[in-house]
């Protein structure tokens, strides 16, 4: 091999070792969150709920079933996240969830939500603004890099 051929494959390879990386630096913190909103929301689903219905969007009949739905989905593709034939899937729906949750966010701009966001469980209470918007665009822009980044 040359000396020419050398250098081009070892900066190939070099590039290679930083994407990876990078693409498994997001997915695990990405997954971290996500299952620690997780579990934060199993641990008190009537909390939860409650959280929900401050939000004001879901019909009544709807607020118990996604008290339920909402944690299970974000602990099932957190899980997927951190295995390499799910992840890129897994980002496509946690993407989407953060966009869910952006919507119902930014629908309450301004307004004092009584646990505050409840994005980790019940806080305290406060007007929805830019960092708790920011979290969830932070979340879509992350979700992205592994969708893409995890491409073959």
């Amino acid at each position: 091999m040359s000396a020419a051929q050398l250098k081009t494959s070892s900066g190939t390879s070099s590039k290679n070792n930083i994407v990876t990386y990078l693409t498994w630096v997001l997915q695990l913190a990405l997954a971290g969150v996500f299952l620690y909103s997780a579990y934060a929301k199993i641990i008190d689903l009537y909390t939860f709920g409650e959280i929900l219905r401050s939000y004001g969007i879901l019909p009544d009949s709807l607020i118990k079933p996604m008290a339920v739905v909402l944690p299970m989905l974000e602990l099932l593709f957190g899980i997927g996240l951190l295995i390499p034939q799910t992840a890129r899937i897994s980002a496509v729906v946690i993407g989407i969830l953060s966009l869910f949750f952006l919507v119902a966010l930014a629908a309450n701009w301004g307004k004092v939500l009584p646990f505050g966001c409840g994005c980790f469980g019940p806080t305290e209470a406060k007007p929805v603004g830019w960092t708790d918007v920011g979290k969830d665009v932070l979340f879509i822009a992350m979700a992205a890099g592994v969708f893409l980044l995890r491409r073959k």
